[in-house]
């Protein structure tokens, strides 16, 4: 089976370096280089520099040789303001290969979010540097072959997975100019990580031994090498702080509000009228809302979020990457992040050449045609994404809802299997996703190591036969005056969760609809925004309820998979709430023996070392699965699409990978972005 893919109208020819950066030999290289030393930098007197316009994006003036940092800082070096460059950079500074060629500094790249909860734009975007990373090929094969270097200088799995050992970059600073130490490490890890008052729910499985969950992992320090030792494997540790979790913090500013090391917090916590001092802790780590707080990134906060309608930073004169020359990254400027409440607005500001580069949000099938046809009257070009998961949309039926009624109703097999083949996938596909998907489950696509075209296609034929067959074998055959089948006397008739923010499920079920009132059975479909519709799921109140099918990881992050086995409470409860409380250690309502078996596979998955037998167990675990049938799947996921202005192209490719544990487009390396003249 072939999945269609969605093409991407362009009238930008596509250059032969490009084609072969995204092959399959290329993408398993390392488009990050970590050589020895760089050559002492040169000296910055004399050298001429462009001037630039932080104001403006695209048009930078560049006049004159690059030189080993932007002209900002070297001006601010001649006042005698900062140190110069070389004393800045850490004795082994990361080199970043760009991916088409050597940029030039200058330029202001405006982007824009959806609401403040749009965060993720932004961590992704501009704040993407764990302590490893993916390489900007990313494929999601089982193995760390496609994780480098970036934080650490080095790193190093040891012990068979037990222990993970990272050699630190000499020299480098935070963005205030304070060193980074091991000191901040250990401060991550021991005082905020597994501290227990921080985590009154207990620690993230991340950081504990996979026999022992009460006991977490142990930090070791000679210095410039750190450790992590656990007692037994762990596999999937590198792979999850590759996709961005939290492994280093300033320790010189956030101690100030840990109890452990301020005897005076609660003055703190009254003035800032909270509650207690880890409702301030809280507030002040919330990723990109405290311009005071130092960082690693490329750029650093001016203006947070909830001060205003844009988010605003600067060049980072302590960022520790530079280029093939040797000049400091980044390239750009400045950033400018627009808050916006709507996503036609967005789309207006695209169309109109008002942001530089731009995913998320905006790309959808409807929105297509407008985004494609005003390339050249907005002066940008478009890429392409990858999808985020296997499936478009997919239906959670309550298995564990307090209305007992209806949680049999949900639980029976033959009910789902019924309302499957009633639904008319083709059609959904052809009105709301242009012709551009194929009929699916929630099921893994073609390509993942446990791969299964048959759970992927079971029950997606459209028969009004087989889905009145299923529905009467379920043993709903009596009938009210208007069709609608009876349960225990009553019509059958769900209330169906519609997330506001995914308007092609909104339109989706208003064929659904159709196609399962022709079977007998009424659904009633409620649009909420999205923090109202996870309240409302997490609380186990949602009968039915939509989403995205998210990939089903070989090497499990710890909150993942849970659309195949019920592992988190959070996508888990549109299915099997309790289920996954129980998992959780949360309740003590055991769920059926079945599903405690795909449990205990997943656990084994999970802690085995060897990638051929995690893949065999895998399968396992998907084969039950399949045969639960815990979601309703529409069909595969359309490519998206992204824009990127004509004067920042460059250095963008032109095919991302779009999987949310791929933390897009963090991985490409924005800091090598430029903006030609």
């Amino acid at each position: 089976m072939k999945r269609r893919t969605m093409m991407l109208p362009s009238t930008t020819p596509q250059s032969p370096a490009r084609d072969r950066l995204w092959s399959s030999v290329v993408s398993r290289r390392s488009v990050l280089l970590t050589g020895g030393g760089l050559a002492a930098t040169t000296a910055l007197a004399g050298c001429s520099f462009f001037d630039t316009d932080p104001a403006q994006s695209g048009g930078n003036g560049a006049s004159g040789p690059k030189g080993k940092e932007a002209p900002s800082l070297a001006a601010q070096v001649e006042a005698g303001e900062l140190p110069p460059v070389e004393e800045r950079l850490p004795s082994t500074p990361l080199v970043v290969e760009p991916l088409n060629q050597v940029g030039q500094y200058g330029g202001t790249w405006r982007s824009a979010m959806i609401t403040e909860e749009d965060r993720t734009w932004l961590e992704q975007s501009i704040g993407y540097e764990p302590l490893v990373r993916w390489i900007p090929g990313w494929t999601d094969q089982p193995g760390t072959s496609e994780i480098i270097a970036n934080l650490c200088e080095s790193y190093e799995e040891l012990d068979e997975g037990r222990v993970f050992q990272f050699t630190l970059r000499e020299g480098m600073r935070w963005s205030d100019g304070e060193p980074l130490t091991d000191e901040d490490f250990r401060f991550a890890y021991e005082d905020v990580n597994v501290y227990p008052a921080l985590h009154p729910g207990g620690l993230y499985s991340l950081w504990t031994n996979v026999n022992d969950p009460e006991k977490p992992g142990t930090f070791e320090s000679d210095g410039t090498v750190i450790r992590y030792v656990f007692d037994d494997p762990k596999p999937g540790f590198l792979e999850e702080l590759a996709s961005g979790t939290m492994m280093v913090l300033p320790r010189h500013y956030f101690e100030q509000f840990h109890e452990k090391y301020n005897e005076e917090i609660a003055d703190l916590v009254a003035e800032a009228s909270l509650d207690d001092w880890v409702q301030l802790w809280e507030s002040r780590l919330e990723p990109f809302s405290n311009v005071d707080a130092p960082s690693l990134h490329p750029w650093r906060l001016t203006a947070a979020l909830g001060d205003g309608s844009y988010v605003t930073a600067e060049r980072n004169p302590y960022y520790w990457k530079v280029d093939p020359d040797g000049s400091q990254l980044p390239y750009i400027d400045e950033i400018r992040c627009e808050i916006l409440q709507d996503i036609e607005v967005e789309l207006l500001k695209i169309t109109n050449g008002e942001l530089d580069m731009q995913m998320r949000n905006f790309d959808t099938i409807r929105n297509l045609p407008v985004v494609s046809e005003n390339q050249e009257s907005g002066d940008y070009r478009m890429f392409s994404v990858s999808p985020q998961g296997p499936n478009a949309m997919v239906m959670g039926f309550n298995q564990t809802l307090e209305d007992e009624r209806k949680r049999k109703i949900y639980s029976n097999k033959d009910f789902r299997v019924g309302l499957s083949h009633a639904i008319n996938r083709q059609r959904i596909i052809d009105t709301i996703y242009a012709g551009q998907t194929m009929p699916w489950q929630c099921a893994p696509v073609e390509g993942h190591p446990a791969y299964d075209e048959e759970f992927g296609t079971q029950f997606t034929e459209y028969s009004v036969d087989l889905a009145n067959e299923a529905l009467d074998r379920a043993g709903y055959t009596e009938r009210d005056g208007s069709g609608i089948r009876l349960a225990e006397g009553a019509p059958i008739s769900m209330t169906v969760l519609v997330p506001s923010s995914m308007p092609d499920h909104l339109d989706a079920f208003e064929l659904i609809k159709q196609d399962w009132e022709a079977v007998g059975v009424e659904a009633n479909v409620t649009p909420l925004a999205e923090t109202l519709y996870w309240e409302r799921v997490e609380a186990n109140q949602a009968e039915v309820s939509t989403w995205t099918a998210g990939g089903f990881e070989i090497r499990a992050t710890q909150g993942s998979n849970h659309y195949f086995v019920p592992s988190n409470p959070r996508g888990s409860s549109r299915y099997g709430h309790t289920w996954a409380l129980w998992y959780r250690g949360e309740s003590d309502v055991e769920p059926p023996a079945v599903i405690q078996e795909q449990l205990a596979l997943f656990d084994e998955m999970r802690s085995t070392y060897d990638a051929d037998d995690a893949v065999e167990l895998a399968r396992q675990v998907l084969e039950i699965a399949k045969d639960q049938f815990f979601y309703i799947g529409i069909c595969t996921q359309p490519d998206g699409y992204g824009i990127v202005r004509n004067n920042l192209e460059t250095n963008v490719p032109d095919e991302i990978p779009g999987d949310v544990g791929f933390q897009p487009p963090g991985p490409t390396n924005p800091e090598q972005y430029f903006f030609t003249a």
